[in-house]
């Protein structure tokens, strides 16, 4: 298993952005292999993604979630992956966004996935902006 950690400070106060996040139907809009995410319960949420090219389906359930501060996940299939994202107020109208990811992925290519979801969240955040 590897891991990687990325951290970004977003121009939103830390409620706004952590709203943003909790937002899991929209990880697409900032998680670009991601294709679709649905809500099941309160807990868990079905997602199609394509990472590398391939189609694949998989279930992720939502271990811990404290508002405002932090959520923690991690998958139900064979591609485990497990995270959590913290937001840190850096000011009143900034916050720092701290992603951590455990997976199967090599690390370069880990590192450089959460440094992009990071730069992606952030400019949706603070311009609306998605990407295409």
């Amino acid at each position: 298993m590897n891991a990687a950690r990325h951290f970004v400070v977003v121009k939103a106060p830390v409620d706004r952005v952590y709203e943003q996040w909790s937002r899991l139907e929209d990880l697409p809009k900032f998680v670009t292999p991601l294709q679709d995410v649905h809500r099941i319960d309160d807990a868990h949420f079905s997602y199609r993604w394509h990472p590398n090219g391939c189609d694949e389906k998989g279930i992720f359930h939502i271990v811990l979630q404290i508002p405002g501060r932090r959520i923690a996940w991690r998958t139900m299939s064979n591609g485990f992956m497990s995270g959590v994202v913290s937001f840190e107020p850096y000011s009143h109208e900034e916050t720092e966004v701290t992603l951590k990811i455990r997976s199967i992925f090599d690390p370069p290519s880990l590192s450089h996935r959460l440094e992009e979801y990071l730069r992606n969240f952030k400019r949706l955040v603070e311009n609306g902006a998605t990407i295409e």
